[in-house]
């Protein structure tokens, strides 16, 4: 590994989480060796910002900068350097189509989390995301914020028939699908790679000297731009394909085995 400063871009759950959520001891002191030696760090999720931060402030890189919402808003501690919300039409289609089919569907705006109702889906997100969404009694209502991104969550079966529906559709959006049971749409025009590109650039560091680690289907964007794109023992197919090696599985300490493997901890 040369001695050049590296971009280090990484997703979150089934990447530098375990599969119960938790971080590996061997993961914070890889990434804190990493931040030592001068490479910049950056978190890249479907999660909240709040999730997200939180997450890096329990890394001990709370000054990183971090990609949350599949793109839609890049942030820094509580600051928010970049953001674009979706059209509300569009949402609203969106959101009309998920009650029809009695699909969870969440809001997700600037640093708050919405819902409708409880349900069994919204707990299980909570515990994940560690913190509670305000419920409202619409999330369509005027008085509502744009949306960064909507979450859709259902059994594997409908949010499939769900995605062939909103795939037939001519709408300004980006969906994609981290788990069978979760459908993420954002604005046309965001993803987790437009916003590294963006993070790169403000940076000054090019992408050859991007290293990115990943495993879900939203991820393969990022592994494929990298100039060393590594894929979780884990990881979708989407993400093998384009990876340039595959380390060891999120449970298994596969970040300390990535990193050592590029040369960046020993």
């Amino acid at each position: 590994m040369d001695n050049k400063r590296k971009l280090l871009v990484f997703d979150v759950d089934g990447t530098l989480l375990t599969s119960s959520h938790t971080i590996l001891p061997s993961t914070k002191r890889a990434l804190a060796k990493v931040a030592e030696n001068g490479h910049h760090i950056v978190l890249a999720t479907a999660r909240p910002p709040r999730s997200v931060v939180d997450i890096a402030n329990r890394l001990g890189i709370e000054s990183t900068i971090s990609i949350a919402l599949n793109g839609a808003i890049i942030v820094t501690g509580n600051k928010i350097l970049w953001e674009m919300p979706m059209s509300r039409e569009a949402a609203k289609t969106a959101i009309e189509e998920a009650r029809r089919r009695n699909l969870h569907a969440n809001l997700m705006a600037g640093w708050e989390w919405f819902v409708e109702a409880s349900s069994k889906w919204a707990e299980q997100e909570a515990a994940i995301v560690n913190f509670e969404p305000r419920l409202v009694e619409d999330l369509l209502g005027d008085s509502m914020p744009d949306a960064h991104k909507v979450l859709l969550m259902g059994e594997a079966e409908e949010i499939a028939a769900y995605r062939q529906w909103i795939d037939a559709q001519d709408l300004p959006l980006y969906v994609s699908f981290s788990k069978p049971t979760y459908c993420e749409i954002v604005s046309q025009g965001v993803s987790k790679g437009r916003a590294v590109k963006q993070v790169a650039e403000q940076l000054q560091i090019p992408l050859q000297d991007l290293i990115a680690f990943g495993d879900g289907e939203n991820d393969s964007e990022i592994v494929a731009m990298a100039g060393i794109g590594v894929a979780m023992g884990n990881a979708m197919p989407q993400v093998l394909e384009v990876a340039d090696f595959v380390t060891k599985s999120n449970d298994d300490d596969g970040i300390y085995h990535g990193l050592r493997e590029i040369g960046l901890v020993e």
